[in-house]
């Protein structure tokens, strides 16, 4: 799907709610509409996106994923998302405040889009989130949403 100047239907999942209301915040600084759906636990996103196939929910353009989830990690997560027929094509960029070498490739074995530090979020927001949302809102080409 050509997202142009769209929304995006961004789903995020990170159990620190703090952490989720800044890339929030940020997001909608830069002046973009763009829709937030928000978990904090892996295992209700991805009970959350089983429903997308039955017809309950809008399945998300773009999913942010943390690592560092309690009870099912996010390791695990992607795993899972990119094992699935409904939700491997969704890109998911990890962000993370782990920037350890082994981390980083393990992310994107499992199929990772994008791999961001949190701390360059967190400490220079602006610059790295227009550059998210140009790639991602106006440079890459996205399927259609079923």
């Amino acid at each position: 799907m050509e997202q142009g100047d769209e929304s995006l239907r961004i789903l995020l999942i990170d159990d620190n709610h703090d952490h989720a209301r800044i890339l929030q915040w940020a997001f909608k600084k830069t002046g973009r509409k763009d829709e937030f759906t928000y978990f904090d636990d892996g295992s209700s996103a991805l009970q959350y996106l089983k429903t997308t196939d039955s017809g309950g929910n809008i399945r998300p353009d773009l999913i942010f994923l943390d690592l560092n989830l309690p009870r099912l990690d996010g390791r695990e997560v992607l795993r899972l998302l990119k094992s699935e027929e409904g939700t491997k094509g969704i890109p998911v960029i990890i962000v993370s405040s782990s920037e350890r070498e082994e981390d980083v490739r393990k992310a994107y074995e499992l199929g990772a889009s994008s791999y961001v530090s949190k701390s360059s979020i967190l400490d220079d927001v602006n610059p790295v989130l227009q550059t998210i949302q140009a790639y991602w809102g106006s440079a890459a080409k996205l399927p259609l949403r079923k």
